[in-house]
């Protein structure tokens, strides 16, 4: 009876820590994307490249387009598809906010804006689909 009682305990104890996991419960970010931008009220599409690594909700990492390489940091919301990453180019001369959603494990789109005023879309693929 005793060791019921103790097996039942840890049954318990390994749902309750299952139900309070750290990690998203979604797909994760990690990886290399291309993407490409539009900003509003300009004719053109850009093109660039970014590496976000994920660890839990927090996301970090680089991107490289037409108006310069920026570093990355943002969060991945718990329950949803949905994220923010704030990019800083390396002179601190441009800034952009992205507010975007994971449309699939290898694809997201989203809208931006920048410390210059200037507002616009973003869609974005990973390199190597997984």
């Amino acid at each position: 009876m005793k060791n019921l009682i103790m097996l039942a305990v840890a049954i318990i104890a390994v749902g309750i820590f299952a139900g309070c996991s750290s990690v998203p419960k979604h797909d994760n970010m990690t990886g290399d994307w291309k993407y490409t931008f539009e900003e509003t009220g300009k004719d053109g599409v850009h093109n660039g490249t970014m590496t976000i690594a994920q660890e839990s909700y927090k996301l970090k990492g680089k991107c490289n387009d037409a108006s310069g390489e920026f570093e990355l940091s943002g969060s991945i919301s718990e329950n949803g598809p949905k994220f923010m990453i704030d990019g800083r180019r390396n002179d601190n001369k441009r800034n952009f906010h992205l507010n975007a959603a994971l449309l699939s494990h290898n694809e997201f789109e989203g809208t931006y804006t920048t410390d210059q005023n200037t507002t616009g879309t973003m869609k974005g693929n990973r390199l190597k689909p997984e």
